[in-house]
This record gives structure tokens, sequence and C-alpha cells, in this order.
């Protein structure tokens, strides 16, 4: 049998473990985790309302907070009175789920929430929900 000596002495150099998979895994793992973070809303502390009869609905693309304190959050961030009904009209028109989601704290006066439902109502919404925790 004839040996060549170019081939044994690439063979019998010790290079260690292949670490493709292992990189290819971790780039893997890094995009899911990329991808996965824009899906998840910011969790806002509200002391929602109880109610009795609620109704599960998927996960709607506008939501508005009115915390203990008054402040609008408008998915998640906060916006101005006066910036609310102009981003909620641009939101309205521009997604496929016309559904607005008005969350509020249970210590935020009645009066409060009737205002920014009636600035939702100048923006064009027609589509007005309420989200609430089921009484036990």
């Amino acid at each position: 049998m004839i040996e060549f000596e170019e081939f044994n002495d690439s063979i019998s150099k010790d290079t260690g473990p292949d670490l493709t998979p292992l990189i290819d895994m971790v780039f893997l793992l890094l995009i899911f985790f990329l991808l996965t973070s824009f899906f998840i809303r910011p969790s806002i502390s509200v002391n929602l309302p109880e109610a009795e009869h609620t109704e599960v609905t998927e996960q709607q693309d506008i939501t508005i907070t009115i915390e203990k304190d008054g402040d609008i959050l408008l998915n998640g961030k906060t916006v101005s009175e006066r910036r609310l009904v102009s981003t909620v009209r641009w939101l309205y028109s521009s997604l496929d789920n016309n559904q607005v989601v008005i969350q509020s704290d249970r210590e935020v006066p009645f009066g409060r929430v009737v205002q920014i439902m009636d600035l939702t109502k100048k923006a064009g919404v027609e589509n007005i929900s309420f989200l609430v925790e089921r009484s036990q």
C-alpha cells in the first residue's frame, strides 16, 4: 500500500472539536430572543376593576392605560391628551384589528375615564372595550 506523507501530516495534527454547530446554535438562540422580545408588551401595574360578566378576546393592537395618577399610556408609552387623538387616529386607520381597549386603575375617577373615552371617540374609534378582572 502506498502512503502519502502530506496526507498523514494533516491527520496527525490535533485540531480540537468542530465549533461550527455550537456557533450556529448560539446565533439561532440570539435571533430567537431578539425577535421574541419585540412581541412582549411592557407590563404596567394597574389595579383593574372587577366584573362578573367578562368576555375574553384576542390580543388587541391599541391599548390605552389610565394610571392611578391620571397619566395616559398608549401601548405602554406615555402620551399627552393632545397627542392621544392624533396617534390613535393614525393607529386605528392603519391597523386591521379596529379595536381599542381602555384599561384604567380602579381608583381613577369615572369622569377621567369618560374624558379619555371621549378623546378616543374624537379620533374616530367606534369599537371601544374595557379591560377588567373577572371577580371570583
